[in-house]
């Protein structure tokens, strides 16, 4: 079957439809093509642009806030932990205060030590889907690797939540790769816990 030339990420993809209409459109005299069908040719790909545009942009935002959170949870956890310290040292601050501000749980959410995230792996067409469980930690961090090497590449960075979506391109266009994955629990700035266990996938593009 023949390789697909549509790109598999989604600014690849906004790129390709970008380029192709204004290719398009610019020699449309020598493809012999008149208004209607450019039009026809629009009609295809402007929604294609549209959507594509609103989620790369989206994502682009999502990636901004998780790092600008990040910093001012950095900046500002010294002055929290104060405050929750002093609440917790007031005398006049009972144990249903804490309760109803949220500094006494009977959760049974594991120490960070102990976090082991689980996952579960499924080949789509043009990516891999990575769905499953945090076990409590506040992101994760999720790799890969090519059954047989040695090394992990960071693939999915301080993820909030699941399903990630790897979109890496075959190493080999149109040859099939068996890929494994493995996610670690992140707390704060650091990995923590335990690697989920590695799960396996054979991915052909």
């Amino acid at each position: 079957m023949a390789q697909s030339i549509i790109p598999d990420s989604h600014e690849n993809r906004l790129s390709f439809f970008k380029t192709l209409k204004a290719v398009i459109t610019t020699n449309a005299g020598a493809l012999g093509w008149n208004a209607a069908k450019l039009a026809l040719v629009n009609a295809v790909l402007d929604p294609l642009i549209a959507t594509y545009q609103t989620l790369v942009d989206a994502e682009k935002a999502v990636i901004t806030a998780n790092a600008n959170a990040a910093q001012v949870f950095t900046d500002e956890k010294a002055g929290l932990q104060d405050l929750i310290a002093e609440l917790k040292a007031n005398p006049g601050c009972t144990d249903g205060m804490e309760t109803q501000m949220g500094l006494v749980t009977t959760s049974s959410k594991p120490a960070p030590a102990d976090m082991q995230p689980s996952i579960k792996a499924s080949a789509q067409p043009g990516f891999v889907r990575i769905s499953g469980s945090k076990d409590y930690a506040d992101l994760v961090n999720i790799y890969m690797r090519l059954a047989g090497v040695a090394a992990w590449t960071l693939i999915g960075i301080r993820r909030m939540k699941f399903p990630f979506d790897d979109q890496t391109p075959l190493k080999v266009a149109g040859v099939p790769e068996q890929r494994e994955y493995q996610a670690r629990a992140v707390v704060g700035d650091d990995e923590v816990g335990l690697p989920s266990d590695i799960v396996a996938v054979t991915f052909g593009g």
